[in-house]
């Protein structure tokens, strides 16, 4: 595995982080969930030899900055600008929860751009889940959700890792993984002897309650007319706190023009951290 490069790149009011691993072929856009950061890719990279890749750390995760309010759409903008900037052509686009929301709103608005989507469980609901959310979600702040009240500092990465690895929904996940998160997942805090979250828990938690206007994507699906592999786990009951479940509209696959739907319900949401092989597997397919 060559050793990524690690860049800035300046799309308009913010820098988003890049990692960017060298190789031939189409390229891999990887786009990573909420919460998460770009390193949380890693295990799927070392199964990709020689591919292109490039890994981005979404607005308010990692090493990008944090202007704004959480907002899906400008979120969106910033990975059609990200791919804009980068001049990328024949993508072979992956993406997990958020991240595949995003990569399918880049896909709509720009098809030319894309080879192949692989939606990892994304977040597109149903028309009547996204109604559901938003009278949930107004009735609540960023403080008033579970998310919100995430252990914040640490002493280090390992401290995090102990906590984490015997803890639902962390504990289904491959250990290489965790460690990839938890060693990228932190940034020194004011005390000099704690690190705190890179992602900060109110923002994380802007993210999941703001979903007003993101059922749009529901009609832009039939602009997406690249193929697309969608990876599905078993559907929640509504439970909006459980962030194991898979969020994806079960009739997603039926509304895009030209989809493969791979049912998982043996997986949860987190289908990358479980299995980066079966992953890396189906990007691989893309390219056949």
């Amino acid at each position: 595995m060559q050793k990524p490069r690690e860049f800035r790149l300046d799309i308009g009011d913010v820098e988003l982080a890049v990692v960017e691993w060298p190789g031939v072929g189409d390229p891999v856009l990887l786009l990573h969930a909420a919460g998460f950061h770009s390193r949380c890719w890693k295990q799927v990279v070392k199964r990709l030899p020689g591919h292109h890749i490039y890994a981005v750390d979404l607005r308010f995760h990692g090493a990008s900055d944090s202007h704004g309010t959480a907002n899906w759409q400008l979120m969106a903008d910033d990975i059609h600008q990200l791919i804009e900037k980068l001049g990328l052509e024949r993508i072979v686009g992956v993406g997990h929860s958020i991240g595949g929301h995003l990569l399918a709103r880049a896909a709509a608005r720009a098809a030319e751009r894309f080879r192949h989507l692989v939606l990892i469980d994304p977040v597109i609901m149903s028309a009547e889940r996204y109604a559901t959310f938003h009278t949930f979600s107004a009735q609540l702040n960023a403080t008033d959700h579970p998310v919100s009240r995430r252990k914040n500092q640490w002493r280090d990465a390992r401290e995090m890792y102990e906590r984490f690895r015997e803890r639902p929904p962390f504990n289904t996940w491959q250990p290489e993984v965790l460690r990839d998160y938890c060693d990228y997942a932190l940034l020194p805090a004011d005390d000099d002897s704690l690190h705190q979250l890179a992602c900060d828990p109110i923002n994380e938690a802007g993210i999941y309650l703001n979903q007003k206007g993101n059922e749009i994507v529901l009609a832009e699906l039939p602009r997406i007319v690249t193929p697309v592999t969608l990876l599905r786990a078993a559907p929640s009951e509504h439970n909006m706190s459980d962030l194991s479940a898979s969020p994806t509209w079960p009739g997603l696959a039926a509304a895009l023009p030209d989809c493969r739907e791979v049912y998982l319900p043996e997986m949860n949401h987190f289908i990358p951290m479980q299995d980066p092989q079966l992953v890396a597997q189906h990007i691989l397919a893309a390219y056949d």
